[in-house]
């Protein structure tokens, strides 16, 4: 008789953590929800205990607020806040994208070109439900051909902290006010092995955005989300 092997907790702390990172840099938790460990667990199919050690180390990490007992909480961002992360992004992307461009393979390049055709013709058809996703790996693609894992490491960690407000430029930003296609001309610039270029336009990308966030404070400095 074949013998049943234990299930190990580390691929159900990966697979919860991997879960969770992926919510929150989708947007999917709004600012303020409170988690309980018990319906993330029911939710992944698993006890609560891989769960927990996951949210201890979002919380370890400031991604996310210890809550009353078994919950955390998605932090509220405020404009202050942003303005702290949006310096520290266009510094750690920038350079990702500048090493991008001159570590760039035709295959990654190929992938970057149908992920942003994809988004264009999302924004075109008015059907952004998926649109946050496919724009998150056109940007971890680019950052993924720096050929710096400790650099996309810590880039990710600042998307996760400002994830849920991300989801805030779901439609009015993206289909009416976003000016000029930074990822058009960042993808562009990384083909032609254009260092300068394609950090720039990374860093404009960012910033843009930023700027339409930060107008999104409330009275008190914290984010919301736009009335619609």
């Amino acid at each position: 008789m074949t013998a049943l092997k234990r299930i190990e907790r580390e691929p159900l702390w990966d697979l919860a953590h991997t879960q969770l990172q992926d919510a929150l840099l989708a947007g999917r938790f709004e600012p303020g929800t409170v988690l309980t460990l018990r319906s993330l667990a029911e939710s992944f199919g698993t006890s609560i205990t891989p769960v927990r050690d996951a949210v201890t180390r979002l919380v370890a990490q400031g991604v996310l607020q210890q809550g009353a007992r078994n919950s955390a909480i998605v932090p509220h961002l405020s404009r202050r806040e942003l303005e702290h992360l949006t310096v520290v992004r266009c510094a750690l992307e920038g350079r990702a994208a500048r090493e991008a461009a001159s570590h760039r393979d035709e295959a990654s390049l190929r992938r970057l070109r149908d992920r942003l055709t994809t988004m264009q013709s999302l924004i075109a058809a008015r059907k952004l439900e998926s649109y946050l996703e496919h724009h998150r790996k056109f940007h971890f693609g680019i950052y993924a051909m720096s050929g710096i894992p400790l650099l996309v490491e810590t880039i990710e960690n600042m998307w996760l902290r400002c994830g849920p407000v991300l989801s805030f430029v779901i439609p009015e930003y993206v289909v009416l006010l976003k000016g000029t296609d930074h990822h058009t001309a960042a993808l562009k610039a990384i083909m032609a092995g254009d260092a300068d270029g394609a950090e720039r336009e990374i860093v404009a990308d960012i910033t843009e955005a930023a700027h339409y966030l930060s107008g999104l404070a409330d009275a008190t400095g914290q984010l919301r989300r736009p009335p619609g």
